[in-house]
């Protein structure tokens, strides 16, 4: 987690550009892990039940998410991508594909759990 300022930037090549001062999160996930890379800025997660947003680029290994509004975030907190809460059909809406692309594109990484 990390606290940015107007201004500042994020991802792979500065792809986000805060607005304002915000609080971000930094989630161990990414496209070797299946995750879209091609997901936008405002690709929905939840965070600790609660909604929020992806910000920038995916990159191989994590994705940043916007956790302004979400002071009881912390470390460690609980993130669902896709699944209880997050329909992935809503995912894949905002990533422009198919919730079929998002099932079929998981890797061996990801603990999948029913």
């Amino acid at each position: 987690m990390r606290e940015i300022q107007s201004g500042e930037q994020v991802s792979y090549g500065g792809m986000f550009r805060a607005d304002r001062r915000m609080r971000i999160g930094v989630v161990a996930c990414g496209y070797a892990d299946g995750y879209p890379r091609h997901a936008p800025t405002g690709t929905p997660v939840l965070v600790n039940g609660q909604r929020t947003r992806t910000l920038g680029r995916v990159s191989m290994d994590m994705l940043c998410v916007d956790l302004s509004a979400l002071p009881d975030a912390v470390v460690g907190s609980r993130v669902v991508l896709w699944g209880e809460g997050m329909p992935v059909d809503e995912v894949a809406k905002a990533a422009g594909t198919i919730s079929y692309e998002l099932l079929c594109a998981l890797t061996a990484r990801v603990p999948v759990v029913f």
